[in-house]
C-alpha cells in the first residue's frame, strides 16, 4: 500500500535483535493489591513479539524488506513462527509507531461482540484460515530505534510506549492501575477475561525468565498464564501449523479492507476498548 513508502528509512540505525526470549510470569494463587505493581486486564491470548525494522526496498510481493533482506515487520510467537503473512491486517503496524524500528509485546486475540476471547476463531486465523481480524494487544516496550530498554523500569517503559504508540482499530495499548488488584481481578470475572497480570512497577525486563516480578491472577481455577511458557521466541520463523477451527461468525468493520476469504464485520479491539471502559482502569496512564 502506497502509505507505507513513509517506512523508507535509514538503514544504518541500530537494528533490534534477531532472537529473543519473552519474559514470562509465575501464577498466583489469590488476587491482592500492592501499590509496588502494575495490575493488566489479560485475554490470555496469543503471545506475540512485534519486530519492527527500516524498510529499504519492496519485494516483487510488495512486501517490505530491511536492509539485510528480511521481512521489517516480523510477529514472532511463542514457538517461534513469524505470522505477519497471516495476519494481513497488522501489516500496517509500523505506521502506528512513531519510531523506526522497535520490539513491542503483547497478545493478539479475536474478540466477540462483548469483548471476550475467542480462541476457536484464533486459532483458524493463525492456521491461514477465513475468520474476524485479529487485535493487538501490547503491554511493553522492549527496544525502540535499537536502543534496548530492558534494564529500564516497566513504568518507564511503559511511559516510552504510550509516547509512541499511536492506537488504531487494529492495536492498542494495555492500560493498567497501581494497587487495586482486587478491584480489577473481581471486575475482569465479571467482564469474562482470563485473568489480571501483575506486574511490579519498578522490574526491569529479563527475557526467558519466569519470574515472581510478574505474577498472573487467573480469573477462575481452571484458567493459567499463558501457553508460551516453556518456548522460545525466536526471529526465525518455525514450521507446522496449529490444528485447523470452524471459521467464527462474522464481527463488523475494521482498519482493513477484508481479504478475499475473510469475515466482513467489526473487527479490531473496538469491543476490547468496550471493557476497558468497563473496568477500573485510568483512560490515559497507569496512575
Amino acid at each position: 500500500m502506497s502509505d507505507q513508502l513513509s517506512l523508507e528509512l535509514d538503514a544504518s540505525l541500530p537494528r533490534p535483535p534477531v532472537r529473543l526470549r519473552p519474559m514470562l510470569p509465575r501464577p498466583a494463587e489469590a488476587p491482592f493489591d500492592s501499590v509496588d505493581h502494575l495490575f493488566e486486564p489479560s485475554w490470555a491470548g496469543q503471545r506475540v513479539l512485534a519486530f519492527l525494522e527500516p524498510a529499504v526496498e519492496q519485494d516483487a510481493e510488495g512486501r517490505w524488506r530491511s536492509a539485510d533482506g528480511g521481512p521489517s515487520l516480523r510477529l514472532v510467537d511463542a514457538g517461534g513462527r513469524d505470522l505477519a503473512d497471516r495476519l494481513p491486517e497488522l501489516a500496517g503496524l509500523a505506521l502506528r509507531v512513531e519510531a523506526r524500528s522497535a520490539v513491542l509485546d503483547g497478545e493478539i486475540v479475536v474478540v466477540d461482540g462483548d469483548g471476550r476471547a475467542d480462541p476457536a476463531a484464533l486459532d483458524a486465523r493463525i492456521a491461514g484460515e477465513a475468520g474476524p481480524d485479529v487485535a493487538y494487544l501490547v503491554f511493553d516496550l522492549l527496544y525502540l530505534e535499537g536502543a534496548p530498554l530492558l534494564g529500564r523500569p516497566l513504568t518507564r517503559r511503559r511511559d516510552a510506549l504510550r509516547r509512541v504508540l499511536r492506537p488504531g482499530p487494529e492495536v492498542v495499548a494495555v492500560p493498567a492501575i497501581v494497587g487495586e488488584g482486587r478491584a480489577l481481578h473481581d471486575a475482569i470475572r465479571t467482564q469474562g477475561l482470563a485473568g489480571v497480570l501483575a506486574r511490579r512497577r519498578d522490574s526491569p525486563y529479563l527475557p526467558g525468565i519466569r519470574s515472581r516480578l510478574w505474577r498472573f491472577v487467573p480469573a477462575s481455577a481452571t484458567a493459567s498464564a499463558t501457553t508460551e511458557d516453556e518456548a522460545t521466541v525466536t526471529g526465525t520463523a518455525a514450521t507446522g501449523a496449529r490444528p485447523a477451527r470452524p471459521e467464527p461468525a462474522p464481527a463488523g468493520e475494521g482498519l482493513w479492507a477484508p481479504a478475499e476469504g475473510r469475515a466482513e464485520g467489526p473487527v479490531g479491539p473496538a469491543p476490547v476498548l468496550a471493557v476497558f471502559r468497563r473496568l477500573p482502569l485510568p483512560p490515559d496512564e497507569d496512575a
